[in-house]
């Protein structure tokens, strides 16, 4: 374990060279945890806990502290909590109850994959509100295919959830059937995306934040990531109770634990933005502009089609009103295929993409910050 206070130390100064040597390369992959979003001073998850515990304590038989898992009465008690956990997230979303500041600071470094264990969309929602193009898509656990993905770039990332997305609240992981299930998938079949593991596998540096190095996702991740000591594995926010759990991740997995995680990643920011490996955020975006990528990021393209239609017609705009129409049509002729079931699934979510991309393009073009 490393404990050190000063990150200007010689020592350190190659380490996080070596860090961003690897991040230039696009070898380095962040992977951030249940304790990064945070309510005033208690992490999102624990808030969550004690919500359920308030609002569906009938439903709820035990929970397993150490693995935050819950045992439900039966199915429909399960089904009942599925969607208050959507409920929830949905009132506390980023931008109002959560603190937004973090998932800011990190859109701007440039990892060109991101993987959560977290069922929120927080990091992609931030990402539109500031102009950043990126993809985002989930691990879905209950047996459906795999959706592929682009290959993850610094101009392009990936924000990849492990463990489900909350707007598919089946795919979410609550008790150990769930974890049973996501497990077979993930290290079985169908396994993850093509292109995002050999991203995983090319890597050369993992960063680790917001993670409990006792919990049952950490174990889950480093067995993703092979354990190998060549490759290294910083863990930025540590949260490890049991020293023989600290001991056995140096060992077994070379993973070094950061002590002063601001001060590290202050440090490290800094560099990024002296070695030009900072994203440029849009800031101050115009009203219009903010409420298209809102809906962009709720995957509510007709309200944004519409909006962005209504606009153009209202000012005479023929050119952006045509372009408008166009992706619609697009979008339309996707949506009609894949309810024909004549589309490869793993084709629609780069169609998707590629409109989405376009759509956000017309409004860039559109509105200007004042």
């Amino acid at each position: 374990m490393i404990a050190a206070s000063n990150y200007q130390t010689p020592e350190w100064q190659k380490k996080i060279r070596n860090i961003l040597t690897d991040l230039r390369q696009g070898r380095c992959v962040l992977l951030i945890g249940p304790e990064i979003a945070r309510i005033g001073a208690d992490s999102l998850r624990n808030v969550l806990r004690n919500h359920l515990n308030e609002t569906n304590a009938e439903d709820i038989a035990h929970y397993y502290d150490r693995d935050g898992f819950y045992l439900f009465r039966d199915k429909v008690a399960k089904e009942d909590a599925q969607r208050e956990v959507v409920l929830f997230y949905e009132e506390n979303h980023t931008g109002s109850t959560v603190d937004e500041a973090i998932f800011k600071r990190l859109i701007q470094i440039k990892f060109p994959l991101v993987l959560s264990i977290n069922p929120d969309n927080f990091l992609s929602d931030v990402a539109y509100k500031y102009g950043v193009k990126h993809r985002f898509t989930y691990f879905h656990h209950s047996g459906e295919a795999v959706q592929e993905v682009e290959e993850p770039t610094a101009n392009t990332p990936l924000f990849y959830n492990l463990c489900g997305f909350v707007e598919r609240d089946n795919s979410l992981i609550l008790d150990y059937d769930d974890l049973f299930q996501l497990l077979s998938a993930l290290l079985g079949s169908p396994g993850l995306p093509a292109k995002l593991a050999v991203t995983l596998q090319q890597a050369k540096h993992f960063l680790f934040l917001g993670f409990d190095f006792d919990k049952w996702y950490s174990q889950l991740l480093l067995r993703l990531l092979s354990g190998e000591k060549a490759i290294r594995k910083f863990a930025i926010d540590r949260s490890v109770k049991s020293e023989n759990t600290t001991t056995f991740l140096v060992k077994q997995f070379g993973i070094e634990f950061i002590e002063k995680e601001i001060d590290f990643f202050n440090e490290f920011f800094e560099r990024c933005a002296a070695e030009d490996l900072l994203r440029d955020l849009v800031e101050n975006n115009s009203p219009e502009r903010v409420q298209i990528t809102r809906w962009v990021a709720n995957n509510n393209l007709p309200r944004a089609f519409d909006f962005l239609r209504n606009i153009a017609k209202n000012q005479q705009q023929l050119e952006l009103e045509n372009a408008v129409v166009l992706l619609q049509a697009r979008f339309h002729d996707l949506q009609a295929r894949e309810s024909r079931k004549t589309l490869d699934s793993r084709d629609y979510q780069v169609e998707y993409n590629r409109i989405v991309d376009a759509l956000l393009e017309l409004t860039k073009d559109q509105f200007s910050a004042p």
